[in-house]
């Protein structure tokens, strides 16, 4: 490790709280918070506002290839613009999920990550994070929950936003993004080897972070020993 803190990861379905457990374990530990979700959707929304097809073209080539994405602690940045609350829609999650199947969309993506995690001391929360992005992190996470209760929270979040969404619908749009993230050719969701598996349907928050944040300490002893 060469004395640098440890690159943690967390990936896992759609609404099994990897967002707001991510956070505050990130917060906990004093490191930094790389949601790579969030840059995923940065990009389709800067792909939606250009009016582009969401298929690989010459013209979302050069699209992509100018484009800055800059994480800020919690807000994310599309070419210097602010753009947290506008990423956080039903629409540009569907362009989401349609965009990361393309490879010249990761192939953007994928490095600039991996130089965000290189010094070490940072959480990343995404699909692919332990699996493609940085599959020698130190620590990796896989968090799951029932279908149910990942449609519940994720309804909350919509309300919380103001968008009403009804629950079946919330629920039907998970499953066809499981569906989608798991099959996929492309960096498939999928729970890495060396991952801990943590079901978070019947844990608060603070019961995840503390279980997560006991056993990144156990690594990090063993590492410095």
């Amino acid at each position: 490790m060469g004395g640098r803190e440890p690159v943690i990861t967390i990936d896992g379905p759609a609404g099994a709280g990897k967002g707001t457990v991510a956070r505050r374990l990130a917060r906990r530990l004093g490191y930094r918070l790389l949601d790579t979700g969030a840059m995923y959707r940065a990009l389709a929304w800067s792909v939606a506002a250009a009016g582009l097809p969401p298929e690989d073209t010459a013209a979302l080539r050069a699209h992509i290839g100018t484009l800055r994405i800059t994480l800020r602690g919690d807000r994310v940045l599309v070419d210097g613009r602010d753009v947290t609350d506008e990423i956080r829609t039903p629409t540009i999650a569907a362009l989401t999920s349609r965009l990361t199947t393309l490879a010249v969309v990761r192939d953007k993506l994928t490095p600039m990550q991996r130089a965000e995690a290189a010094t070490g001391g940072v959480v990343l929360e995404g699909r692919d994070t332990g699996t493609v992005v940085c599959p020698d992190a130190e620590v990796k996470f896989y968090l799951d929950a029932s279908l149910e209760t990942r449609a519940r929270r994720r309804q909350a979040e919509f309300a919380e936003r103001g968008v009403g969404m009804d629950l079946e619908a919330v629920r039907g749009e998970i499953a066809a993004r499981d569906h989608q993230d798991t099959t996929r050719a492309l960096a498939p969701l999928a729970k890495a080897p060396d991952a801990v598996h943590v079901d978070t349907t019947s844990l608060s928050v603070d019961e995840v972070v503390d279980r997560m944040y006991e056993i990144v300490e156990r690594r990090r002893c063993c590492t410095r020993s």
